[in-house]
């Protein structure tokens, strides 16, 4: 088999009247032969498979397109620079372009943004989740109310314990007390619950 049977894929375009393009969709059909080597292509084996495999119904609108072809890569090929023989034509486009996987990633990013803020509006119109700056007021108003009522304790409690003089007794109260306090505080946490569900 001769050397110069071996073409590159921009050769091969333009023996073939095609754009280089035209060739990585053929090759990626399988209807080229490749050299031993795999670098080059067989130009007498790939231009007898393309005839066996080319679709009959299309050969007429095949033949216009290749004389118009023809024509306009001949008038390239005389007004373009020459390269050297070996030079390969890339055969695809670049897989790995920076550019589209930041754009990719960035509108996997949103779309993730936007299912998310989906599921918070949905968590909070079923009053499964509560606006965090309406959470804090709500407790820091229940714990000052809490805390006000402990500060009071004393002054409420100091008259029946003075009087109390069994110990038990003095413990009974003021764990009623205290028990009193923190239903007091739930019974309020319960509340801005139900009030910030609705």
């Amino acid at each position: 088999m001769s050397v110069a049977n071996e073409v590159t894929a921009k050769q091969l375009a333009h023996i073939l009247g095609v754009a280089p393009s035209y060739i990585t969709q053929l090759k990626g059909e399988g209807r080229l032969v490749r050299s031993a080597d795999g670098k080059r292509f067989l130009l007498a084996e790939s231009r007898k498979l393309l005839g066996e495999t080319a679709d009959p119904s299309k050969a007429g609108v095949a033949a216009r397109h290749a004389a118009a072809r023809g024509a306009a890569v001949a008038l390239e090929a005389a007004s373009a620079p020459s390269e050297p023989d070996d030079a390969e034509a890339p055969l695809a486009p670049a897989q790995d372009d920076p550019l589209a996987k930041r754009r990719a990633l960035a509108q996997a990013q949103a779309e993730e943004a936007k299912a998310r803020k989906l599921l918070r509006d949905e968590a909070v119109e079923l009053g499964q989740l509560l606006p965090v700056d309406e959470v804090r007021s709500a407790i820091a108003d229940a714990v000052t109310a809490m805390r006000a009522d402990l500060d009071n304790l004393p002054a409420i409690l100091a008259p029946q314990l003075a009087a109390e003089q069994d110990e038990d007794r003095v413990r009974v109260i003021l764990r009623d007390a205290i028990e009193h306090i923190e239903r007091e505080f739930a019974r309020k946490a319960t509340a801005i619950a139900k009030e910030e569900a609705r």
